[in-house]
């Protein structure tokens, strides 16, 4: 028994020591955004969908490595094996520079339990990201953290649509049918079929596209610094684009194509400034990060390549 308890310390000394080189690439990631080369949006996304790593996780290892920019002794302690991730997880909301000693050492010391209650001491709640859990092949569970006001706001639309349909509604219910009713009026992929599909069954005169199902509030058009006489792009050729690209970022690399629906521009892939047209052809859906990037890839190809270099200079001189 004493020899297996002697192996186990061992591993988990040896775990948080792999859990410190895994902060320090990710801060390293952080820094570079090398995964937008290949086609995720974020560097969540990148180690969640990407490296397989469970939501949960990939919270705590980005809050800590990038708290541990500004802390390095989170990392060192993690590094002696004497402290795991996510106790500094649960610590980083309250640790600074003057009090890290402290803290550092009662995540040593002090269980899970014990730290969540010494941080609930001092800490104001902050709500927590929002986690889907599988349940089964059909059914996933929603754990959110909300308000007072949501809390009555999703009683009310409880209430209202019972008394709609006439019988009990579950939560699962009343959220699909809201969420189908937010879409149907504000989603631009949605808007493009029915105008694609208006336009189908006008025989005789085609009818303009109703205000109600303008693309421009949720796809922002492509703005540089000096295009404020920038022509219009018409709202049929947004639409095109839409459909094509169904409302989802376009950027694709080494096989992989950016999922993200947020945030999303329309792009000219022949800039303006060098005769680029608005035709469907030269436009394209990327979302807001993937849409910097390639606006300033040259600047950020030259950071990433001196990046190298000075990596490669190091490993020489050492």
């Amino acid at each position: 028994m004493q020899n297996l308890h002697q192996k186990i310390t061992e591993t988990v000394i040896e775990y948080r020591k792999q859990e410190g080189l895994l902060i320090e690439l990710t801060q390293e990631a952080d820094f570079t955004k090398f995964y937008l080369e290949l086609g995720y949006s974020s560097l969540f996304e990148y180690l969640n969908i990407g490296q397989g790593i469970s939501a949960a996780t990939v919270s705590n290892l980005i809050t800590v490595a990038r708290k541990a920019v500004q802390i390095p002794a989170m990392k060192e302690a993690i590094d002696s094996g004497e402290v795991g991730l996510a106790k500094l997880r649960k610590v980083s909301s309250v640790i600074t520079s003057e009090n890290k000693s402290e803290w550092i050492e009662k995540s040593k010391k002090l269980s899970c339990r014990e730290l969540e209650k010494e941080v609930a001491k001092v800490s104001t709640y902050k709500p927590r990201r929002d986690f889907w859990q599988r349940i089964n092949a059909d059914y996933f569970r929603l754990s959110i953290d909300t308000t007072e006001s949501f809390k009555a706001l999703a009683e009310r639309a409880q209430d209202v649509f019972c008394k709609k349909c006439q019988t009990n509604k579950t939560l699962t219910e009343v959220f699909e049918w809201a969420l189908n009713e937010a879409l149907a009026k504000h989603d631009p992929l949605m808007k493009a079929e029915r105008a694609k599909a208006k336009m189908k069954s006008v025989t005789v005169k085609a009818a303009p596209a109703s205000k109600s199902d303008s693309t421009s509030q949720s796809v922002t058009q492509d703005v540089g610094p000096t295009d404020n006489e920038r022509e219009h792009i018409p709202q049929d050729i947004l639409n095109q684009v839409v459909l094509r690209d169904k409302g989802r970022c376009s950027f694709q690399k080494y096989g992989r194509r950016c999922h993200h629906r947020r945030f999303l521009n329309i792009h000219h892939i022949k800039p303006v400034k060098d005769g680029g047209q608005n035709t469907v052809e030269n436009l394209t859906i990327l979302c807001e990060t993937h849409h910097i990037y390639l606006h300033h890839q040259e600047e950020i190809d030259r950071s990433l390549a001196l990046i190298r270099r000075l990596r490669l200079d190091e490993g020489i001189s050492g």
